[in-house]
Formats: structure tokens, sequence, C-alpha cells
């Protein structure tokens, strides 16, 4: 497959096998692009970036710039990327900002028209972020995670796995796993049952991740009560133990229910 001739790149970069790289595109530095990657016309490939192999990187994309980050001192930061992604036109992947740090997207996401990836976020597999969805700085989203188009996710928030966030969503804290969320603010509406459904969790499971969200957004307990009543639920639960760990290792605290919740646990977004 082709590199067209108007294509810039730096010498210092490593090319794989098998890539097609499109006109007036420029790869800058010290950079890995693996085998069989397709990056589309105008496409910019900057800084300390490794990108697996087999990814679609369209037209206009921008990957490894500056973090916008006021307390960035300019040292040597990073950019990896997995494998099979497919990062669509005018999508923005900033590098770290400390010292060593890296922005991380893992393998077969989906990131569509305009999005954009902070400096220090992780991104893990199997993700779709719809045209401009935005993550600030050091966010968190899980496996098979859905954001909506025009989602504004808060710099240190974490998206939990098969999760879904509405289109225009602000997000503000945790959003917890297996959960539907919407609004400005945002607020959990309910479990992302059709996701779910989608992803292949049969009945069985789908009921046994119901008995949690009934704990966590029915019950009125507080986290940690709640948290003592999912444990007695089936502690060999992998689901089950996802959501526990979620929500022990939450920082910002996690998102709770609407507010025609009646019970809302104290500290939530409902006070």
């Amino acid at each position: 497959m082709p590199i067209h001739e108007t294509a810039v790149i730096d010498k210092k970069a490593s090319i794989g096998v098998n890539c097609d790289i499109g006109p007036h595109t420029v790869i800058q530095g010290k950079l890995v692009l693996g085998d069989g990657n397709t990056v589309g016309p105008n496409a910019v490939i900057l800084g300390n970036t490794v990108i697996g192999s087999g990814n679609t990187i369209a037209g206009h994309v921008h990957i490894g710039g500056l973090p916008q980050d006021l307390a960035f001192g300019g040292g040597e930061t990073y950019v990896q990327i997995g494998d099979n992604n497919i990062i669509r036109e005018f999508t923005t992947v900033h590098r770290g900002t400390k010292e060593g740090s890296s922005t991380i997207i893992g393998d077969n996401n989906y990131l569509m028209v305009a999005s954009h990836v902070a400096h220090n976020c992780r991104l893990g597999n199997n993700i779709i972020m719809v045209n401009a969805a935005s993550l600030g700085g050091y966010v968190e989203v899980n496996d098979h995670a859905f954001l909506g188009g025009f989602v504004g996710v808060h710099q240190f928030c974490r998206i939990g796995c098969y999760s879904i966030c509405g289109v225009s969503t602000k997000v503000t804290k945790d959003v917890p796993p297996f959960m539907m969320v919407d609004g400005n603010p945002a607020l959990v509406r309910g479990l992302n049952l059709v996701g779910l459904k989608r992803k292949g969790f049969d009945t069985a499971r789908r009921e046994m991740i119901n008995r949690a969200f009934k704990v966590i957004y029915r019950s009125g307990f507080s986290v940690s009560h709640c948290l003592e009543e999912l444990e007695k639920i089936d502690p060999s639960n992998g689901d089950i133990a996802v959501l526990i760990d979620f929500i022990k290792s939450s920082r910002r605290g996690i998102l709770f229910k609407s507010p025609k919740s009646a019970n809302a646990p104290p500290g939530s977004q409902e006070e």
C-alpha cells in the first residue's frame, strides 16, 4: 500500500509494512507506526507516539500534540495507541503532561468525528465516542463504554465498563459500570439494558446486575451501607465485584439517581 509522495515523514520515525499514508500528512518525531495502518490526508502525528497495527486514522486527525495544561513544563511525554482502532476526522489526542507520563488508548475503539482525548486519559477496549465527545485530563474510560455525541467528561472522572452516556451529558462524577446516564448535570436513569443485551449478557446475568442496581439506587442506603449489601448478594459474582471495586476506588464520588428518587444517598447530586 502506498505512502503518498507529498507526505512528510521524519527520518526518526519508524513506519511498519503495508501502511497507507495519505497526501500532505505530517509524521514528526521519534514515533512508531505499526503494520497495516491507514492514515488519511492532512493528518498530523507528532512526538513520542507509539501506534499499533491495523488502525484507521482519518484525514485531519491530530495525535501527539501538546497537552492543554498550563502546568505543562515541556518534558518528554507520550501517546500510546493499540490495534484496530478507528479514529475519525478532526479527532485530537494529546500527549501526557507530567514528565514521563502517557495518554493511552487500547484496542478496537471507535472515536468518531471531532472527539477529544485530553492529556493522561486512559481508554480501554471496544469503546465508542460519538461525534464531539470530549474527555478532560486524566479521565479513565473502561471497556465497552459508550459516550454519545457532545458528551463532556470532567477531568479525573471515570466511566465504568458497559455504561452509556446520553447525548450532551455533562459528567462531573464517576459513572458506575452498567449504568445509563443522561443530563446536565448527569444523573443515572437506569441500567444500560439494551447495551448489555447487545454485548451478550444473558437474562440471569442481567438480573443479578439489576439486584445490585436496586441496592445502590432504590434502597436509600448510604454508600458504605450499599457496599455492605452488595457484598451480601454474591461475593463470587464477577459483575458485582466490578461494581464494588469501582465504588470503593472512586475519588470523585459516583453519580446517583434522578431527582425523582425519594431517597438519595448522602453526598449525591440529588441533594
